[in-house]
């Protein structure tokens, strides 16, 4: 193409060749010719808008009207996308005129992307200012009026212009759409399991639902490509508004199901949308008869996803005895999907639940601490995966994807949790009437991990010395200790213990101080001692001896932490006995942050004297445990605070309003008077 020919076409000036000579000559040649974009002169003239120019293009060389540029663009495309209405008007009118084409072959060609030009009047739509907005709205009707059908076309990434309507929220349009659209027969095959009503859903507008059910209320019932009705959509987002508009439609939406024999109430408890959970158990008054196909019930899929609040609510429901302990096809219950997956919350909820039987077998003869185990030691894999399409037969075929494995510090903490559980608590054989059911197979934890060999001599001399420097350090610190009494706080900084005396202070305060730092200092000086022998003997006494200095100097450490919180109830108390003013909150902090404390140490003191019973291995899930208790105060303070959150916002806006209203009422009263 030359130039000067795409100048004279942009410029719509029809003085100038070849426009000035299109009726007299054979011009085929040059306007078969294409710009780098592969654009014909027709392209040019359609994104021009000049309307006379396209008519003369067209009628003369028809053939350019179908044709593609490199993008499989035809003329009408470009038109539509400049927003040229009375070019794409045109265009359309010219083509009913062609031999062996027609309007509504044109409208039905699509471009590299699989859009037609309605796709592109819509997608344009999306994109646009609210300018060009009515010129594009009435280029979509027109196209829709033109060819219904065209409608349902997909693109390649599977958009139809009637879900590119939904999408945009254009109401005019849409309604216009879902006009035209044919009888619904015929449209539920056209669409393809692709309903614009879950997109709608998704996107949470109420109100393109209510047009659609005003102008097309079938397609309120057409399914998705998972055969997913309106209403399963809305219930596994958890769209309130939307799952109680679709009940009001058509209540007995709630008791169908999908491909994979899921109901709503399933998908809604998979995703933990308490709030829709609540409105589904209103339309049927047994729950538990909700199983897919799979055999699992509400609960099982609340407990696979880590779904706690999920997992209360349904604990709480009346009626739910015999979901607690229900088996699935492969013989699991809740409780083996909350270990299997790592859910340690959930399991926690479930033991603390007295249905709740932890030592039940599914049908591979697992419990649900065997499968925990299977599954954070990587055991399952090498026992049996056959023909299985990968799923782990050894823990009851219970499906392990990738997307779906639980954070591997979440199954650690499971394991430990069912580990105390199982080998401490059941072991006792107390609490709650439960039987323990003794484990048929080896420790998998204790198999897995292997003890560590004999240290070399260099080695235990090295943790020798380290120990040796911290109990100088607590020596050292319980003698300052004994000298420096706690002061009272004056200017001073002098020794009170006649102030004390004086003032009635509780001996046992005082006695207590003296009875820690004096521990410390003791315990110090063994493990000191204790290291001392360990030089002098051979590697296998001298390991056992650091073990035994390691254990002292813990509680020594514990022991000095105690004498600094009895001085620290000292300091507070001569504060009161002087009258001097102190915060009651910053008493009230440290005394509860230091009781925390003081727990901690004393589980940390204890680790290393339990696991010299039971074995080495099993420190790391003490460890565990430790990191779960904070994990769960965590959890809780976080659901309480969210929880308090909400009521003071419903109900301390309340109050400021009517707090508002009052004040407001008083100041006019007094600007009166």
């Amino acid at each position: 193409m030359e130039p000067a020919h795409f100048e004279a076409v942009l410029k719509g000036d029809v003085t100038c060749f070849p426009l000035c000579d299109i009726n007299k000559k054979n011009l085929s040649e040059i306007f078969d010719k294409v710009s780098p974009l592969g654009n014909s002169l027709l392209h040019v003239a359609s994104r021009s808008d000049h309307s006379h120019i396209t008519q003369l293009i067209a009628t003369n060389f028809p053939a350019l009207i179908t044709k593609k540029n490199s993008e499989g663009d035809t003329a009408l495309h470009v038109a539509v996308r400049a927003g040229k209405f009375n070019t794409m008007k045109q265009l359309v009118d010219l083509a009913k005129q062609v031999p062996n084409t027609s309007a509504v072959a044109l409208l039905k060609i699509k471009n590299d992307q699989g859009n037609t030009a309605l796709h592109q009047a819509l997608l344009e739509l999306l994109t646009e200012s609210k300018k060009s907005v009515d010129t594009l709205v009435a280029m979509a009707r027109y196209l829709v009026s033109a060819d219904p059908e065209v409608s349902y076309f997909e693109n390649d990434i599977g958009k139809s212009p009637l879900y590119l309507a939904v999408k945009s929220g254009n109401k005019d349009i849409l309604e216009y759409i879902l006009k035209a659209l044919p009888q619904i027969d015929r449209l539920i095959d056209k669409l393809e399991g692709r309903s614009p009503v879950h997109f709608a859903i998704k996107h949470k507008r109420l109100d393109i639902l209510k047009v659609i059910r005003e102008q097309k209320e079938e397609l309120l019932v057409l399914l998705d490509e998972e055969e997913n009705t309106a209403l399963h959509c809305a219930a596994s987002i958890g769209y309130r508004k939307g799952v109680r508009y679709l009940l009001e439609i058509d209540s007995s939406g709630a008791f169908k199901r999908n491909k994979e024999g899921l109901y709503p109430l399933h998908l809604a408890c998979e995703n933990g949308h308490v709030r829709i959970m609540k409105e589904l158990f209103k339309k049927w008054p047994d729950p538990t008869e909700f199983l897919c196909n799979k055999g699992r019930s509400i609960l099982h899929f609340a407990a696979k996803n880590g779904k706690e609040n999920a997992v209360r609510c349904i604990l709480k429901e009346k009626g739910m005895d015999k979901l607690v302990n229900r088996m699935d096809k492969d013989g699991n219950t809740p409780f083996h999907m909350a270990a299997s997956h790592g859910h340690s919350m959930v399991v926690v909820t479930l033991l603390w639940d007295k249905r709740t039987k932890p030592d039940l077998l599914n049908y591979q003869d697992l419990t649900a601490y065997d499968v925990c185990k299977s599954s954070v030691l990587d055991k399952v894999q090498d026992q049996r995966i056959g023909g299985n399409n990968g799923n782990l037969e050894a823990s009851g075929k219970v499906e392990l994807k990738s997307s779906e494995k639980a954070n591997e510090f979440q199954k650690m903490m499971t394991l430990a949790i069912l580990y105390m559980y199982h080998e401490l608590y059941g072991r006792l054989c107390i609490g709650r009437g439960r039987h323990y059911i003794p484990s048929t197979k080896p420790s998998v934890i204790i198999k897995s991990i292997k003890s560590k060999g004999r240290l070399s001599k260099e080695e235990l001399n090295n943790r020798i010395h380290s120990l040796m420097v911290v109990a100088a350090l607590i020596a050292g610190a319980a003698f300052s200790g004994v000298l420096q009494m706690p002061f009272s706080g004056d200017e001073e900084g002098t020794d009170h213990v006649d102030f004390w005396a004086k003032h009635d202070v509780e001996k046992s305060m005082v006695g207590s101080f003296m009875f820690a730092n004096m521990l410390a200092m003791n315990l110090s000086i063994t493990a000191a001692l204790t290291l001392c022998l360990a030089l002098l003997v051979d590697n296998k006494l001298a390991a056992i001896l650091v073990w035994v200095a390691f254990v002292l100097l813990e509680l020594a450490l514990s022991s000095g932490g105690s004498a600094f919180w009895w001085a620290m109830e000292l300091r507070s108390q001569t504060y009161k006995l002087r009258h001097i003013k102190a915060d009651v909150f910053s008493f009230v902090s440290i005394r509860t942050v230091s009781s925390v404390f003081i727990y901690v140490q004393g589980a940390l003191v204890m680790i290393p004297l339990l696991t010299s019973t039971m074995g080495w291995q099993v420190l790391p899930l003490f460890i565990y445990l430790i990191f779960f208790f904070f994990y769960f105060l965590l959890h809780w303070s976080r659901s309480f605070f969210s929880r308090l959150l909400k009521t003071i916002l419903k109900y301390g806006l309340l109050g400021l309003f009517f707090l508002l209203i009052i004040c407001l009422g008083v100041y006019s009263l007094n600007h009166r008077t």
